[in-house]
């Protein structure tokens, strides 16, 4: 996954979780989960996990 981290390019594609990176043009929604997740909701109804580490890093591309 670190690989595919760097080389993606980081205005589009952000790790949310240890184990996803998604595409930030896909995201519909980000909705509260458990005490410090989120779970994104992508225009496909695919619900992926977000970290606490990685919703910083998506609110800022996002630019939230």
């Amino acid at each position: 996954m670190s690989y595919f981290e760097h080389v993606l390019d980081p205005n589009r594609f952000v790790r949310t979780h240890r184990s996803y990176i998604i595409n930030v043009q896909q995201v519909t929604r980000i909705d509260p989960y458990e005490k410090d997740s989120h779970l994104c909701i992508l225009s496909s109804g695919a619900q992926v996990p977000v970290s606490k580490a990685g919703y910083v890093k998506l609110k800022a591309v996002l630019g939230l």
